[in-house]
C-alpha cells in the first residue's frame, strides 16, 4: 500500500514550493534564500525556464562559507574544490530528482542511496515543479500504518492550508 502512493499526492505536505535561483547568483544569495526559508536543505539552481541545473545542499553551501576554516590536512574533505567559486553554477552538484508519477518508494530509495533530505520533483521537461522531503515520505508512512491498524489516522494531508489549491 505504502508502496503504490505517488509523489503527485504528497509532495506538498510540507514545504509548497521548492526554492531555486539562477546560476549567476552569488553564494551569498543562495546562503540568504536557505536563511529565509530554513524548512529546506537544497536550493535549487535553473534556468530561465525553470529547467533543472542542479542543486546546492545546506552541507555543501557551509563547506563553502566556512572553507577558510578548514585545516589544510584534510584535503580529502574537498576544501580546495571552493577556491575562487563564487556563484551558484560554481558550487551546484548535479541532483537526482522524481516525477509526479513516481511512488514513494522510488524517492526514498534515491534519497537513501544518495544521503539527501529532499529531492527535487520535476516534468518531463525536467523543469522544476516541486519538492519532496524526509518528513513528507514519514508523514505518509505514519498516516498508512495507522489507516492499517485501524486506529484514527491523523488526516495531516487533510489539515495543510495548501493541500487543496494543488490538487
Amino acid at each position: 500500500m505504502i508502496n503504490e502512493v505517488k509523489i503527485k499526492e504528497m509532495r506538498m505536505l510540507v514545504t509548497p514550493y521548492p526554492t531555486f535561483i539562477d546560476k549567476d547568483a552569488t553564494t551569498d544569495d543562495v546562503a540568504k534564500m536557505l536563511i529565509l526559508n530554513p524548512e529546506l536543505k537544497t536550493v535549487y539552481v535553473c534556468d530561465s525556464k525553470l529547467k533543472l541545473m542542479g542543486g546546492i545542499t545546506l552541507k555543501r553551501l557551509i563547506r563553502q562559507e566556512f572553507s577558510e576554516l578548514i585545516p589544510n590536512n584534510f584535503e580529502y574533505f574537498g576544501a580546495l574544490d571552493f577556491i575562487g567559486k563564487t556563484t551558484a553554477f560554481d558550487i551546484m552538484e548535479p541532483l537526482v530528482y522524481v516525477k509526479d508519477d513516481d511512488t514513494l518508494t522510488t524517492a526514498f530509495i534515491k534519497m537513501y542511496e544518495n544521503d539527501l533530505d529532499e529531492l527535487p520533483v520535476v516534468n518531463s521537461n525536467l523543469q522544476l515543479i516541486g519538492n519532496i522531503d524526509l518528513l513528507e515520505l514519514l508523514t505518509i508512512l505514519i498516516e498508512k500504518k495507522e489507516q492499517q491498524s485501524g486506529k484514527k489516522f491523523l488526516s495531516i494531508t487533510c489539515n495543510r492550508p495548501f493541500s487543496k489549491r494543488f490538487k
